[in-house]
């Protein structure tokens, strides 16, 4: 066998020797793959078999969840039902839904805080109140409820705090920046009452009702020139005077009388006469008479008091000014007469006494003249007492006696149960007997003490 021979045997025994190491290395490599894919197969199967038993207990535990998140849900429609008629303003359907809710799902605090918010709608503000007294007033909507319901009983006490909270957490809310207006002018508090109003006026759409806002509560407190002021500029807006809180007739009229308490004869004249033209009233005539006797049209005048008494026949400024023109005629038999009926009227004013006296005396009755002299007397202190009163509410609203003189109007309006929550802290063994007297009128019912037993000489 030659060399070449031999090489070419020895590479092919080389070649067949590595074919079979490569072969070993594969039969190898797939049993080894063969027997991981067992493993992998067992091991998915365990795997699986351990997923089907945890769903086993999982899943009933999720529907038991479910159930426990979907009854609370599923029962509580009806309040969710009750809440949207009452947004649609249905309150009475409202009622019926939360009543239901009630019957079936028995008492809860939200569903007691539903239905008080419900009966606010509805005007039962003591009931409503009853309910949110038990059950706590948490939310915006049921606070808003209990300041309603505060007002309309006029507890306004009770509801300015509320309000107070209310505004501040919603800024440019129209309607609680005016009725937190009108609490604190209930109270006497007008420089905050203004403050409100004043912020009110500002909102969008809203200058108008809140320059008329403004002008009332400057009326309120004796401020004639800026109450025309700020009814001025609500007729630049809105030259009819329509859309605001009060009547359009009645809106002139108040415009004519700041005007006319400003001595503004000239420019309350045709206010005063658009009030008549669209709300025919005996107050609005007399006004009106009086205006036109200021500017020297005294043939208006008379007509204008003579239909004023046609309406009423007890207006003392319609008869009062009749009254006048007759002296002027030297009628002083005709002028008594037209007075005398009215000489035990309660709303006799200083103004009537002082020409019952001046007439009295003019007919030659010296006796009634005099009679008539102390009884104007004993009106004016009254009237004056009242102006002082109403001072000290404006000017110093903080004070105690701003506080008993607030209580006493409030008692005069029949309200004598923020009347007594107002006077309470001042009721000492020791305190003023004016204090004691209103007290005890509170308390057991009595009439008010008359204010010629205010101490003038205390404030």
């Amino acid at each position: 066998m030659s060399g070449e021979q031999r090489e070419r045997r020895s590479e092919g025994e080389s070649g067949r020797s590595r074919h079979r190491s490569r072969t070993r290395r594969a039969d190898g490599e797939f049993r080894e793959h063969g027997e991981r894919r067992q493993r992998g197969a067992g091991s998915g199967r365990r795997r699986r078999r351990g997923l089907r038993r945890m769903l086993l207990w999982l899943v009933p535990l999720l529907l038991g969840a479910g159930s426990l998140l979907l009854i609370p849900w599923w029962s509580e429609r009806g309040l969710r039902t009750a809440e949207r008629q009452l947004d649609a303003g249905d309150a009475e359907a409202a009622l019926q839904s939360v009543e239901g809710y009630l019957q079936t799902q028995g008492t809860s605090d939200a569903a007691l805080a539903l239905k008080a918010r419900v009966l606010v709608k509805l005007g039962q503000a003591a009931e409503a109140l009853r309910l949110i007294d038990r059950v706590g007033a948490a939310s915006v909507p049921e606070m808003r409820a209990y300041s309603e319901a505060s007002l309309m009983l006029q507890r306004w006490m009770s509801a300015l705090p509320v309000l107070e909270h209310l505004v501040k957490l919603l800024p440019e809310d129209a309607d609680l920046l005016h009725e937190l207006s009108a609490c604190r002018a209930r109270l006497g508090r007008y420089e905050e009452a203004i403050d409100a109003a004043q912020r009110f006026a500002k909102l969008p759409g809203c200058e108008a009702r809140g320059y008329t806002l403004i002008g009332l509560l400057e009326r309120d407190r004796g401020n004639n020139q800026k109450c025309a002021e700020a009814w001025s500029r609500v007729l630049s807006i809105k030259p009819e005077a329509d859309d605001l809180q009060v009547s359009a007739g009645e809106f002139f009229l108040e415009y004519g009388k700041a005007l006319m308490l400003s001595g503004d004869a000239g420019r309350a004249e045709p206010a005063l006469e658009r009030g008549v033209s669209l709300a025919e009233s005996a107050a609005a005539l007399a006004w009106l008479g009086k205006a036109q006797q200021q500017l020297g049209r005294r043939e208006q005048s008379e007509r204008s008091w003579l239909r004023a008494v046609q309406l009423e026949p007890v207006n003392f400024m319609a008869l009062e000014g009749l009254a006048e023109l007759q002296m002027q005629q030297r009628d002083f038999a005709g002028a008594l007469a037209r007075l005398q009926p009215v000489e035990k009227e309660s709303g006799l004013t200083s103004t009537t006494g002082f020409l019952l006296q001046r007439l009295y005396g003019l007919v030659d009755q010296p006796e009634k003249s005099a009679e008539w002299k102390q009884r104007t007397e004993t009106l004016r202190r009254l009237e004056d007492a009242r102006v002082r009163m109403e001072q000290v509410i404006v000017n110093s609203p903080d004070t105690m006696w701003a506080q008993v003189f607030q209580a006493w109007y409030l008692a005069e309006q029949n309200n004598r149960e923020q009347a007594k929550v107002l006077l309470y802290p001042f009721v000492k063994e020791d305190a003023e007997e004016f204090i004691l007297m209103l007290w005890t009128s509170l308390r057991d019912g009595l009439p008010l003490p008359g204010l010629e037993h205010v101490p003038m000489e205390a404030f």
